[in-house]
């Protein structure tokens, strides 16, 4: 029940995709658990004592990427809004929204994205159903465009038995192809083609593409910002120039397996346990536990300080 004249409170809709969301969650629930044990256990077996030098100046200077990493994602949303609805919307509330639902994902179930966003679509004048449905195509181009991103750098500078690539071998190039052409279909195929289930559940209507060309290269520069941190952490934790850079790919895919691990509140523990496998055969056991820490930290702190920043803007949007 709400008051007279209150509306009605934002809730996510139950969809097909929720209910398989709901279903698959206790499979993945073990198989995250299973990974970061197996993780930890051969982080423990491969230990070695010993004092960790860190770079402070490099891990404070990796904070930088994931800030503007989040103001391009955030910008990123914006395009994907305007195409999906044929209007405008305005900068400083679409980032202040974006901010806020990216805090929301450290809430567990990945569910805060939507609701927040939804919650907050009558601040951009577009439609609750749009903005909810917006994280899942968002998402679509997300996966897609990091993991050709990150494949596509471990592919062509990592080297030895040391790197995650030696587990993908030929297969590699293969995975970047078809990653690619999802994307490349997503921003050719009218939406009229679609499904009537689809656009229904959707909400939309018009004509043309679903996504931008501009969602996929802003999505491109965003991860280059992750390509970027990697560097600089793994630099800051001891590993040369040529050893940093082939590994700055793992920073890429790390928090992609994170995100679609669905216990996990912000891929907490799955990221790590990820970074852990590819770091700790090229920096050792301590530094590359350090490193993992240090970036989980970082990126926390960036999340923090871009949702601060856009307070401003999504007051002055709230004021009348």
């Amino acid at each position: 029940m709400t008051e007279e004249g209150e509306p009605p409170p934002v809730v996510a809709p139950d969809t097909g995709l929720t209910r398989w969301k709901r279903a698959l969650r206790p499979v993945m629930l073990v198989l995250t658990i299973a990974f970061i044990a197996w993780a930890s256990w051969d982080l423990a077996r491969r230990w070695e004592g010993g004092k960790v030098e860190l770079a402070w100046g490099l891990v404070l200077s990796s904070v930088l990427p994931l800030i503007v990493g989040g103001v391009i994602l955030a910008v990123a949303w914006k395009v994907l809004l305007e195409r999906m609805t044929g209007r405008s919307v305005a900068f400083g509330p679409s980032v202040a929204l974006h901010a806020e639902s990216q805090m929301a994902r450290y809430i567990p179930g990945k569910v805060g994205i939507p609701v927040v966003r939804m919650a907050g679509a009558k601040s951009l004048g577009v439609p609750a159903a749009v903005a909810g449905s917006s994280v899942i195509v968002e998402l679509m181009s997300f996966v897609a465009v990091g993991s050709a991103v990150g494949f596509a750098f471990l592919t062509l500078f990592a080297h030895g038995q040391s790197s995650i690539t030696a587990l993908l071998g030929r297969f590699a190039p293969v995975i970047v192809g078809l990653l690619s052409v999802g994307v490349v279909l997503l921003v050719v195929i009218d939406r009229r083609r679609y499904p009537a289930r689809v656009m229904r559940f959707m909400r939309l209507d018009g004509e043309g593409p679903l996504v931008p060309w501009r969602l996929p290269l802003l999505h491109i520069v965003y991860w280059g910002t992750w390509l970027a941190h990697g560097y600089l952490i793994t630099r800051a934790a001891g590993a040369d120039a040529s050893a940093a850079l082939s590994m700055t790919g793992l920073f890429v895919i790390a928090p992609i397996v994170g995100f679609l691990a669905l216990a996990a509140p912000a891929g907490a523990g799955v990221r790590e346990a990820v970074l852990s496998v590819g770091l700790v055969p090229a920096l050792g056991a301590a530094p590359a536990l350090a490193a993992l820490l240090i970036s989980r930290g970082a990126t926390l702190l960036a999340d923090v300080l871009v949702w601060l920043l856009s307070r401003p803007l999504r007051a002055r949007a709230a004021s009348p």
